[in-house]
């Protein structure tokens, strides 16, 4: 197969961490996301997730394949890897990228699903013979939980494994590659100083008049809902001691621009993969409590709607009962001024012998 040079920068990150304004502002430095993007979002990401639609079905699409979703906690196995190239998803994933890629010479992509996804992607990559960068974006853990919170009811305890789940798949997935570690918080404070450090580990160079625009109209303080404090982490009773430990770690390497592949760094990342791995059971149990309380949701839901439905159906009954008890209220009242009325009483004697005649003949 000829070589391909186009290259290929992908953001992985945990969802709520950042990734979109950081994968927005590789554009300063020739980066083309596509022209296919994900629209924005009031209330979530007003910005723009600056993710592919097309990458993020096709993500969407595999994992309810392997009937899992973006939120589960177990990390997919080669198993999983083999049962997506095997079903047809490997030509399909190449094709797609070929597609995106074609004609490019930086592509960027960026979708959270990757991360959980990344051991299928990196065979993606391996085929279609691609050179990929990656930048690896973390959040302090207390601002994706709130966040997550409050987008989608998520328990801190929850959030903070799938934190771990994503941040050590990152690690893990990219060692040996060309990589660079972003803290979002770190980002926002001096964007300048983390984009040309970006730049520089990737190789690139910033436009200047890039660099201001993205500035004035991407970077906003208020993008920055929570702050806490590395402390505020270790004060948390929801937070596992793991997550203390890569945070502070990651975030000494990210603010000092320590390079990720250092033996010390890769001997604790080993450490942190192995003791997550431990977890592994507990996982899948709290990901099949997960879809026993969603199938117990949606039956209940089910029984609101048809409740729903049969208290209309009574409603509706019960009007229109109403409505023939008020007619025929409307005719014994009409009935009853007739009873009551002079001529009512004048014809009686009229009725009684048409009666009488009807009862001789036959009739009536």
């Amino acid at each position: 197969m000829e070589e391909n040079f186009s290259r290929l920068i992908v953001v992985l990150g945990m969802h709520r961490s950042g990734t979109s304004v950081i994968t927005s502002g590789l554009q300063v430095m020739g980066v083309d996301l596509g022209d296919n993007l994900m629209p924005a979002s009031e209330g979530n990401n007003s910005r723009g997730f600056w993710e592919d639609i097309d990458i993020n079905r096709l993500n969407i699409e595999m994992l309810h394949f392997l009937k899992i979703d973006w939120h589960f906690l177990t990390p997919i196995q080669p198993s999983d890897v083999d049962t997506l190239c095997k079903n047809g998803y490997l030509q399909r994933a190449q094709q797609l990228l070929q597609d995106k890629i074609a004609a490019i010479e930086r592509f960027g992509l960026k979708d959270p699903r990757i991360v959980k996804l990344l051991p299928f992607w990196k065979e993606v990559f391996a085929h279609s013979q691609i050179r990929v960068d990656y930048v690896l974006v973390i959040r302090h853990p207390l601002s994706v939980c709130s966040s997550l919170a409050k987008r989608d009811g998520f328990d801190f305890e929850k959030s903070h494994l799938l934190w771990l789940e994503h941040v050590i798949g990152s690690l893990v997935g990219t060692q040996g590659e060309n990589r660079v570690l972003v803290d979002y918080d770190l980002f926002m404070q001096t964007p300048e100083a983390e984009l040309t450090r970006i730049a520089k580990q990737l190789r690139l160079a910033i436009d200047a008049a890039e660099l201001q625009r993205f500035q004035q109209e991407f970077l906003d303080p208020e993008l920055q809902h929570s702050l806490y404090q590395l402390d505020d982490l270790a004060r948390e009773s929801t937070s596992p001691p793991l997550v203390q430990e890569v945070y502070s770690a990651l975030l000494e390497y990210a603010a000092s621009h320590l390079s990720l592949e250092v033996p010390a760094l890769n001997n604790k990342i080993l450490q942190w993969d192995t003791e997550f791995a431990r977890l592994r059971p507990t996982l899948m149990f709290i990901d099949k409590l997960w879809l026993r309380i969603s199938a117990a949701d949606a039956e209940r839901n089910v029984w609101k709607t048809e409740r729903k439905a049969l208290l209309q159906e009574k409603a509706q009954l019960t009007q229109a009962f109403l409505s023939k008890e008020q007619a025929l209220e409307k005719l014994r009242a009409e009935l009853l001024v007739i009873y009551q009325s002079r001529l009512w009483h004048w014809t009686k004697p009229i009725r009684k012998l048409l009666d009488l005649v009807h009862r001789r003949t036959g009739c009536g």
